[in-house]
């Protein structure tokens, strides 16, 4: 009897040093592709004509799409009759025309920063039986408004929904009939900066929401805070961008300053009529940084299509990547896991990025050994 229970614990003791090796190999790998928490965030916005980049280490040069992360020492190829606009982490935009040169942007951090979205710091998803509600927004978040939308997953059969939102001095409750969503009103219990709060859907057969995983309250930003976001907001909306860019980097600027249910609220508006591979990427990175698996797969098998249409190859790499980590970490599905790294592979040997091609092989032989 001890040996089996010791022989469980070093088979569990196993597989949270695998999971930490995959997750170091991951993080690594896409430190490469995507700029890290609080880096200058510099995008390409308007592409006209052909347009490709070549990043530090590559032998190649990749197309440039709309969403294209820049970074500084990146060289830009803009072919004859062709330009790109670029708008840089401190606002400015700018056009570029043909000829090769380096993007106009400058090293130092501005008022858009990366948020690098799903595998830094990300939250375990909990694979949810179906038959438990599981909260939608707000979770692992911080926000803007103190009255935000509730929402959470429907469940077959349940009639009635009890709706909790608790706190240190705050427990508030509600009845909801059939729809799955309700609006935290302006009576309940005013919901002060600083203070932790979660949201806690229970069915009418007492079904209940609550998930193994910690930290998936939310809190509201502090006036401070909010103040200096919604003064870059403006900054934004004063840039004269169409409504699809302009959303698009808000969504950014909220996804960089923890405002993860606010952005998604404004990426999953703005994908049903803007069609972009960048806006599905971040909507799925962002999904997966609080904790919804499901939804973030549905959001990368989205952006994998899309990046295809646009033949965005950088794109493609990073999705192929993302979705080898859901599938592998969090649905177990190893053989879906291997081929998203070979795919992951044959881009990153196509434009020559040795950094990627050498996490990937290392990530893929390590699946493989567990398997065995």
């Amino acid at each position: 009897m001890i040996q089996q229970i010791w022989s469980l614990i070093l088979r569990q003791l196993f597989g949270v040093l695998l999971l930490g090796l995959i997750m170091f190999c991951w993080q690594s790998a896409l430190h490469s592709k995507e700029s890290g928490i609080g880096e200058p965030l510099n995008l390409a916005l308007f592409i006209n004509g052909q347009v490709s980049v070549k990043e530090k280490g590559w032998n190649k040069f990749a197309p440039v799409v709309f969403g294209t992360i820049l970074h500084a020492g990146d060289l830009l190829r803009v072919d004859p009759a062709s330009q790109v606009k670029v708008v840089c982490s401190d606002l400015t935009l700018h056009t570029i025309e043909a000829g090769t040169t380096g993007i106009p942007c400058t090293g130092e951090r501005g008022m858009l920063q990366a948020s690098n979205g799903s595998l830094i710091n990300p939250t375990r998803g909990w694979t949810n039986d179906g038959l438990s509600p599981v909260v939608l927004s707000p979770r692992k978040t911080k926000l803007l408004s103190s009255h935000p939308m509730l929402r959470w997953t429907p469940i077959r059969g349940a009639s009635t929904y009890r709706v909790i939102v608790r706190g240190p001095k705050v427990y508030w409750t509600t009845q909801v009939a059939t729809k799955n969503e309700t609006p935290y009103p302006d009576s309940a219990p005013l919901l002060e900066s600083g203070v932790s709060y979660k949201l806690i859907v229970e069915t009418s057969d007492g079904i209940s929401s609550s998930e193994p995983s910690p930290e998936l309250g939310f809190s509201i930003l502090d006036s401070k805070a909010a103040q200096e976001v919604q003064s870059v907001q403006k900054r934004i909306e004063g840039l004269g961008l169409p409504e699809g860019p302009t959303q698009f980097l808000i969504a950014h600027l909220y996804a960089a300053n923890g405002l993860n249910a606010e952005s998604i609220q404004r990426l999953e508006v703005l994908s049903s009529k803007f069609k972009a591979a960048a806006v599905e990427r971040l909507l799925a990175d962002l999904y997966l940084r609080i904790g919804l698996p499901r939804q973030a797969e549905v959001s990368y098998l989205n952006s994998l299509d899309l990046a295809r249409e646009e033949k965005d190859e950088v794109g493609q790499m990073i999705v192929h990547l993302a979705l080898a980590h859901i599938y592998e970490q969090t649905l177990g599905n190893q053989k879906a896991a291997g081929e998203h790294l070979d795919a992951t592979l044959a881009i990153a040997n196509k434009i020559g990025d040795d950094l990627i091609t050498k996490q990937a092989n290392s990530l893929l032989a390590e699946i493989q050994r567990a398997g065995k």
